[in-house]
């Protein structure tokens, strides 16, 4: 197998709760964190490069139907105006533009990309977590 392919595979599985090594003819295989059933990795270890490409392809499905899109839960601010979302891989971009200080003639400013990302906290509850990467031109 490609190393690029295996790394790109076990990095993808790694989001379904794998830990991973350097890949090659002496790493130790991935180890599963605790929140995979014993039985779950136990099939999964026995399954072919596509099988496991399939069960990623169905479990990327399987979070976007049990889970609803980041764009659903994206609202605009007191002030702001969303220019634009889109779903991406991994993440939603959101173009938008936002005030700045009270009395500032030329508000709203922008517009300015995001990526968005949900996230879990340690209580199982999910927040919005927002990248800035800069003004883009529209």
């Amino acid at each position: 197998m490609n190393g690029d392919v295996d790394t790109n595979l076990w990095g993808q599985l790694k989001l379904a709760g794998y830990e991973t090594g350097s890949m090659g003819a002496d790493a130790e295989p991935p180890v599963a964190s605790g929140t995979l059933p014993d039985d779950v990795v136990e099939h999964i270890d026995d399954l072919d490069e596509a099988q496991l490409r399939a069960v990623i392809d169905y479990a990327q499905d399987r979070i976007r139907f049990v889970h609803p899109d980041v764009t659903e839960q994206i609202e605009a601010r007191e002030g702001e105006e969303i220019v634009r979302i889109e779903e991406r891989n991994g993440y939603t971009e959101v173009v938008k533009r936002q005030p700045c200080a009270e009395g500032c003639d030329n508000c709203p400013h922008g517009p300015y990309l995001y990526h968005v990302r949900e996230e879990r906290r340690p209580d199982g509850s999910t927040s919005l977590h927002w990248t800035y990467l800069g003004r883009i031109q529209e």
